[in-house]
């Protein structure tokens, strides 16, 4: 193999299932081979590729196909002590550096598929591989149509919504299967947005829904509780606001025998005061009490608009003037903003809403969470900025939630010979 040349396995299922070989194939034993299928490539444990399709000089076979950089490689993977690879129709390598046998039979036939495909989609996959940009394809993209993209996003945001429901019914399984107390503990989460997220979930933990019910009618009671577990009380106060709050905790708290959380601090640094840990307990304090105990109704509004007046709360008077206990601040009114609601829908109730339709085998409810992505406006951050300037630039929601996938899931990775784009850069046809 030439010095500084990628090869890869992967590569070579790629060059096979899209049939980028010569055409003109012959086996090392001189037999002419034509690629009927290629068969279905497996990403389990087993041969490559099941049911493929040959022509092998006169004779037609169906079975299946295993490919290696090395023939060689066929020992260093044991597959001489599996009996799954006994009855393989060909072995496929980029190089043939031994003979190989199957159990004291006949050698298998095999192909050597160096230089049986263009150079130029080798030279390509190199620039990808070893390219250190944002992405693999940076230089690439804006050569290509849009619709590469654009067709691709749906099936990338139902992915993304799959991988986050999975989550959620871990969540709803140590949630005894209690759905509102699920929606309860998962909301919170996302009412902490990135940096206090994970505090913003054990803080839900730590105040069971159940406990909370009882005092949903008195916004008081509520701040109480939640600022109260999420050990924010227990200092000295100057004002009276707080210490009335650390006096009606403490009765709570021994009423339920309650534990404040401790593991994680809660994280101020780096963020806007109007998105202080403080500021986004009260609003949640508020939303909670505004919705009076009844979350799932939440899930049943057909228009975003409406869901999206429920979530937008504003924290109660005293904060009006705060952003932290005992530190007075300019009057300012602490509603949440128009875009926070917007990611606690997209990233929260759309999410869970894909989840119960799943769960209840309902493809009504997951259609209508695609369609709610599908009209809401584009979301703005640090990877949809760098995907608008790459040239792709998600239209909505659905587009946004996609090219975060995309992100994750083939980028961040280098999986090219996976994605669409990828495969578009390497074999335009």
């Amino acid at each position: 193999m030439e010095n500084g040349t990628i090869m890869s396995e992967e590569f070579l299922h790629f060059l096979w299932k899209f049939r980028l070989l010569n055409p003109n194939l012959q086996t090392v034993s001189g037999e002419n081979l034509v690629i009927l299928h290629p068969g279905e490539h497996n990403t389990d444990s087993g041969p490559d590729f099941f049911n493929s399709r040959l022509k092998l000089g006169k004779t037609t076979w169906a079975g299946n196909v295993e490919i290696h950089v090395r023939a060689s490689d066929w020992f260093r993977h044991h597959h001489e002590t599996d009996r799954v690879y006994d009855n393989i129709i060909l072995h496929v390598v980029y190089e043939s550096d031994i003979p190989i046998r199957v159990k004291e039979k006949e050698a298998f036939q095999t192909v050597v598929i160096k230089d049986q495909f263009s150079a130029s989609i080798l030279d390509h996959y190199e620039l990808l591989m070893m390219n250190h940009q944002w992405i693999p394809c940076y230089n690439q993209l804006k050569n290509l149509s849009p619709q590469v993209f654009s067709l691709w996003a749906p099936a990338l945001a139902v992915e993304r919504l799959h991988t986050k429901s999975l989550k959620i019914k871990k969540l709803w399984e140590n949630c005894q299967y209690d759905w509102e107390e699920t929606l309860y503990q998962h909301l919170a989460s996302n009412f902490g947005f990135n940096l206090n997220n994970l505090q913003f979930e054990l803080l839900a933990k730590s105040l069971p829904l159940k406990v909370l019910k009882r005092h949903i009618d008195n916004l008081f009671q509520v701040e109480a509780l939640l600022f109260g577990q999420a050990g924010m009380l227990e200092k000295k106060w100057l004002e009276d606001y707080p210490h009335q709050l650390f006096q009606e905790y403490e009765f709570l708290r021994q009423k339920y025998q309650l534990h404040p959380i401790q593991e994680y601090p809660w994280r101020f640094l780096r963020l806007r005061p109007s998105n202080f840990p403080t500021i986004r307990i009260a609003q949640w304090a508020a939303f909670l009490h505004k919705m009076k105990g009844h979350y799932f109704c939440i899930l049943e509004d057909m228009e975003i608009e409406k869901i999206l007046e429920k979530i937008s709360v504003c924290a109660s008077d005293y904060w009006n003037h705060h952003y932290c206990f005992d530190r007075p601040s300019a009057f300012q009114t602490k509603v949440l903003g128009a875009q926070s609601a917007q990611l606690i829908m997209i990233n929260g109730l759309i999410p869970f809403m894909y989840f119960l339709g799943e769960e209840k085998s309902a493809p009504e409810i997951k259609e209508r969470s695609l369609n709610f992505l599908q009209q809401m406006a584009p979301e703005k951050n640090s990877i949809t900025n760098h995907w608008n300037q790459a040239g792709v630039k998600g239209e909505n929601a659905l587009q946004t939630q996609a090219l975060l996938e995309l992100k994750q899931s083939f980028c961040d990775r280098k999986y090219c010979l996976k994605c669409r784009i990828g495969i578009k850069i390497l074999a335009p046809i």
